[in-house]
Parts: C-alpha cells; structure tokens; sequence
C-alpha cells in the first residue's frame, strides 16, 4: 500500500507543477499522479499531463510560439518518492522536453534527471537536437562514426544543483520562443526559490559536517543575510 505521507505529497507536488505550467507557457494542462507498481520498498508515484494509467506516459501540451504558424509541444514528466527517511518527497527521475509535434521524437531539447543513473552518464544532464561541424571532425571513426551532437550529455548541476522546471520556462520566455502570460515572473521567482530551499535543505541534511563548520565559522545570527 503507498503510504499515505508519499500520497498527500504527491498531489501537492502536482497542483504546484500544473499551476506553474497554466500561470506562464501553457494552458488547461492537467498534471495527473499514478502509483507505479511497487518493487519491494520501492513505492513510486508517476506525474504527467493527462498521464495514461495503462502505459504509464505523460502527454505532451502546446506552448503558443511566437513565431507564426508553427507548432511547440512541451513534455514534463516525474517519478517520485520518498527519501530513505521515508519524510521529504524526492525526484527519482524528470524529464523536459520541448518538440515541434506532439509525436515527434527529436525536438529543440532536453533535461534529463535519473537519480544514481547506472549508464556512466551524468544523472542530470542536457541534450540539444543540433548540429556542429566541429564535433563531427571530433568523432572517432573507429567507434563513434555518425554519433549526433543530440547524443551529447551537458551535464547540468548533479543531484542537488540541477535547473528546475521555472529555469526551462524561462529560457523559452527570455529567449523570445513562446508567448507568457502576464506576471509570470512572480511565478516563476517563487516556484524557483521553493525549489533552491528544498534542495539546500537536502544538501544539508546529507553533509552534517559542513553545516556544523559553517556554524562555527559564521554561528547562527538572526539578521537578514546581506
């Protein structure tokens, strides 16, 4: 049975990405969390737009291009689960990706994050469907002829310091690639700080040692930080 602390978390968790997402770049997307099938101690929740309980897959949602007559598709997926405190929510794995159809399989990009991923590739990390003459020169023939510049991982920050969901919506606002409602960097500002607290509460709580030499150094003042 899925604990009922890692139920409740979940649906909070997934109010909070489908406000952020209809409050900046998209509308009427529907974030959906499904209890994957539990492998002993491991109790999962997925989280979607409009997830399928049958194969477990998020849909893609429009973005509204600012370019005329063209076609954007996001695609935001979590799993989530409790830390071994069995206390805090924590992503397992995410992934952001934005296509120019809401079936195709290369797009603009992609983040990725699988926690303690086993291929020898950074857990979180980038990849960007383009080209570069330099990096085709760079392959070795002998084992990476015809390899993409879409196959490289740009790693982004590991574990604790990776880009959140706000630093993507954002990079396609500034970058003038889609439309954004209005007041959308509030949104954006608060999601982004709830994120980079929850994720120094966590580096905290995995170095003691760190955090009690900070306390030597600096003690605990109550005066707001300059």
């Amino acid at each position: 049975m899925i604990s009922d602390e890692l139920r409740e978390q979940t649906n909070n968790f997934a109010k909070e990405i489908q406000a952020l997402l209809n409050c900046t770049v998209a509308s009427h997307v529907q974030i959906k969390a499904v209890a994957l099938p539990a492998r002993g101690d491991d109790r999962l929740f997925a989280l979607g737009h409009l997830l399928d309980k049958s194969t477990m897959a998020a849909q893609r949602f429009r973005l509204k291009p600012r370019a005329p007559r063209v076609e954007l598709w996001m695609d935001v997926s979590f799993q989530l689960q409790l830390d071994a405190e069995r206390e805090h929510l924590m992503v397992k794995q995410s992934f952001f990706g934005v296509f120019g159809a809401e079936a195709a399989k290369h797009g603009l990009f992609h983040y990725d994050y699988e926690r303690n991923k086993a291929d020898g590739y950074p857990d979180a990390h980038l990849q960007v469907y383009g080209a570069s003459e330099l990096f085709s020169t760079l392959n070795d023939p002998r084992s990476d002829s015809g390899r993409s510049l879409a196959q490289l991982h740009f790693p982004v920050g590991g574990k604790r310091f990776r880009p959140c969901l706000e630093d993507v919506i954002e990079f396609l606002i500034v970058e003038r690639l889609v439309e954004a409602r209005e007041g959308y960097e509030k949104v954006l500002e608060t999601g982004r700080e709830k994120f980079r607290r929850k994720q120094l509460m966590a580096a905290m709580r995995r170095d003691r040692t760190t955090v009690e030499a900070f306390v030597d150094r600096y003690g605990i003042r109550d005066e707001a930080p300059a």
